[in-house]
């Protein structure tokens, strides 16, 4: 049985998986993940530095515990999957460093994975269990998805996984860089964006804030004049003494509203047009389930597929598990490079 390390470093989470493949069914032996959350929390987001000097300190011993867990050997794997874009780029030099070494010791294929293909490619993810033998899921093309993270807000047209076209992307914030900001505006910690849907659960939609691009015929977004509108309208709150727990909320809600249906609308738009199977919801944002609410309103609950919640942000095992579909692009470790701009 073939046996793929998948190695995740594009940004603050350092990830570590082994996988083993058996034609259609696979199984998860090991999975280590580092966040760097404590690290990066007082700065208000990521810096890029410190991201690399620690995934430089933690991946030699992620990959000790990795294989512990696994109870296997690192002789015993057959390639190296490699997260080698796009993201940070210091944190994508240190990844590649790791990966050029362990290469080179155990005289294995790297096999580089585009980190955005990896997001879709995680919904054929049954579950996030160790040991398990799981059969690999199945899904209907064409489909669109919709890849939605604190980099990244992209809509694509898929024929199949290795036939993606780019309809739309964000010209300014990704959504969840937006969400992240519209939590510092309400005085929440980083990372907003998760705080702030938990704000909206109790809050009311109340507030009108813009749908922006809403009515253009293309089908990129715009997430920066939404954050000015809540900074206006928070700072005419403040003037008349308002801002309180209460008001936070109904903010809250009438943002994460507004910045849904924009994702929303684009999307709706583009269904109608490809008459597609299904709609793929991937990337750090799918995980929020007011979201896949709101779209299983609108599209049928059918229609809707996303990963497990724990799959949705970055991690080893869905750069393993991509790296599977595309074996037949292994290169050797002199070859490697990196892209901090890749694209679909």
């Amino acid at each position: 049985m073939l046996k793929i390390l998948g190695i995740e470093t594009t940004c603050d989470e350092t990830g570590i998986s082994i996988l083993e493949f058996d034609g259609e069914y696979f199984r998860i032996l090991g999975d280590k993940l580092r966040s760097q959350f404590n690290i990066h929390k007082k700065y208000g987001g990521i810096v890029p530095i410190l991201a690399a000097r620690e995934h430089k300190k933690n991946l030699p011993i992620l990959y000790k515990e990795v294989f512990k867990e696994a109870k296997i050997s690192p002789k015993d794997i057959d390639y190296i999957a490699f997260s080698n874009g796009p993201g940070l780029p210091p944190a994508l030099v240190e990844g590649k460093n790791f990966v050029v070494k362990i290469a080179k010791e155990l005289n294995k294929k790297i096999i580089p994975v585009n980190h955005l293909i990896a997001h879709f490619y995680s919904v054929l993810i049954p579950k996030n269990k160790k040991n398990i033998r799981q059969k690999i899921r199945k899904i209907e093309f064409p489909s669109l998805g919709l890849l939605i993270s604190g980099g990244h807000t992209i809509l694509a047209y898929i024929e199949d996984f290795k036939k993606i076209k780019k309809l739309g992307e964000t010209l300014d914030d990704a959504i969840g860089e937006s969400l992240d900001k519209a939590g510092r505006l309400l005085g929440l910690d980083y990372p907003g964006g998760p705080k702030l849907e938990k704000l909206a659960k109790n809050g009311r939609p109340i507030f009108n804030l813009p749908r922006p691009m809403s009515g253009y015929g293309n089908y990129n977004f715009s997430f920066s004049g939404l954050k000015t509108a809540l900074l206006e309208l928070v700072t005419e709150i403040k003037k008349y003494n308002k801002f309180n727990e209460e008001t936070k909320k109904d903010l809250a809600a009438s943002y994460q509203k507004a910045a849904f249906e924009t994702l929303l609308i684009k999307t709706k738009k583009a269904y109608q047009r490809f008459k597609v199977k299904n709609i793929i919801l991937a990337g750090g944002v799918s995980a929020n389930r007011t979201l896949i609410k709101l779209f299983k309103k609108v599209f049928g609950s059918k229609k809707i597929i996303y990963p497990e919640k724990s799959l949705a942000t970055d991690n080893g095992i869905k750069i393993a598990f991509t790296g599977y579909f595309f074996i037949d692009k292994a290169i050797d470790y002199k070859d490697l490079d990196i892209d901090p701009l890749l694209k679909i």
